[in-house]
């Protein structure tokens, strides 16, 4: 950092040199101590600020697409039915999993209304916010 003092000497040298013969050269003389000012300084790297999924329990909302829905107790064929959902249920995502379900890969989501389960992927529609869930379902201001 410069003192007001150095600033004013400067100044004082620079409108000298202004006045004379070497004006485009006196030009450039603001950029020389410019730079001769700057100092390397100790840069912290910043903390990135939280992402939502990872600063929140839930990662999305889920709308339920088909009609009936049966919630598993475990992700894939081996989960036993817990019971089901019904078109336009709006869900909270907690979890995003892929199973292989011998050649083919699939994703599930464990979700959560009135108790925990999984539900393949395809059969919802995931949004941000639980406002865009509602909206998606046509309850504009109901609750989950």
């Amino acid at each position: 950092m410069m003192t007001k003092t150095a600033k004013a000497a400067i100044l004082f040298i620079m409108t000298s040199i202004l006045q004379g013969p070497f004006r485009v050269q006196a030009a450039f003389l603001p950029l020389f101590f410019v730079l001769a000012a700057c100092s390397p300084k100790e840069h912290s790297i910043p903390d990135p600020p939280p992402t939502p999924p990872l600063s929140r329990p839930i990662v999305g909302y889920g709308v339920v697409k088909a009609s009936y829905t049966r919630i598993m107790s475990e992700p894939g064929p081996e989960g036993v039915s817990l019971g089901y959902v019904r078109e336009r249920t709006v869900l909270y995502i907690l979890e995003r999993r892929l199973v292989r379900n011998g050649e083919s890969p699939e994703y599930w989501v464990r979700v959560e209304r009135d108790y925990s389960g999984w539900l393949p992927e395809n059969v919802i529609d995931i949004y941000d916010t639980e406002e865009k869930a509602d909206t998606a379902a046509g309850r504009s201001g109901e609750g989950g």
